[in-house]
């Protein structure tokens, strides 16, 4: 498996200052918010972008991220994703984060909002397809719908598509009842990015996206989530991703590098 940082970890950080600290702390990938990415091309273009990856032997991990809104409609996401699929091609990634974004509707069967959301993902993939990307289907901890990865891959499989798959956060399952066996369990080819990250020692109904730590730090079982993974055949990105205001205003440098130290140190467990 590969170490990542996703960008969402540095907020109100620039981008170019991002991909140099990874580079410099032996990260070996990125995974880069749009919002970030469409302020640096204020000024520059995709190719200086991928020129700064080249540069700090950084590779793309993928972009994030679209909603996904399987109930309702949702041209604009699909236009952002046709947008920019050729974009995180030409930065050498292939993967578009969705996460669910969308409420499971009252009233309506379990089996049929599956069969729903799997048109919709077919959508997304389409969309993504056309710039030779891939949809990696986002549960989110204890949503009403598609709150674990078992629930996404339902969603994927219905949608039938080649160019759709999910990912894993271990926040997320964690706060959804997902540990290390259910993980163990998925197809590894289907996953296509994981989020790694840890949290404080709290009742998961009550731990909002504030409380995450670097890994190691809290009580989540990573070590677990881990040998899951490689047990399916996982050889993917780990991308830091954390939501955290203390890190936010820390010195940028010291949060990239305690991303990487923190993580290698578990890997190395």
């Amino acid at each position: 498996m590969r170490t990542a940082l996703n960008t969402a970890t540095t907020r109100g950080r620039a981008l170019a200052d991002d991909i140099r600290l990874c580079g410099e702390f032996g990260l070996e990938g990125i995974e880069i918010d749009t919002g970030k990415l469409d302020e640096f091309l204020e000024g520059c273009t995709v190719r200086d972008v991928r020129g700064l990856l080249d540069d700090s032997g950084v590779a793309c991990a993928g972009l994030m991220a679209f909603a996904f809104r399987p109930f309702g409609d949702a041209p604009e996401q699909l236009e952002r994703l046709r947008r920019y699929g050729p974009i995180c091609r030409e930065l050498g990634g292939e993967v578009l984060l969705a996460f669910i974004a969308e409420r499971l509707p009252e009233g309506m069967d379990r089996a049929v909002a599956v069969e729903r959301a799997g048109q919709a993902a077919r959508a997304y993939a389409e969309a993504a397809a056309e710039g030779g990307c891939q949809v990696a289907l986002e549960p989110i901890g204890r949503a009403s719908f598609m709150d674990t990865p078992a629930e996404a891959l339902a969603v994927a499989e219905a949608a039938g598509h080649p160019a759709l798959g999910i990912m894993v956060d271990t926040f997320h399952s964690w706060k959804s009842g997902v540990g290390p066996e259910d993980v163990r369990k998925l197809p590894g080819e289907r996953v296509l990015i994981v989020h790694i990250n840890d949290a404080e020692d709290l009742p998961p109904e009550q731990a909002t996206d504030a409380n995450r730590l670097y890994p190691g730090e809290g009580v989540l079982p990573l070590a677990g989530y881990l040998d899951a993974l490689r047990a399916i055949g996982y050889d993917g990105f780990l991308s830091v991703e954390l939501f955290r205001p203390e890190y936010w205003a820390d010195e940028h440098a010291s949060v990239i590098r305690q991303a990487q130290e923190h993580l290698d140190a578990l890997l190395r467990r």
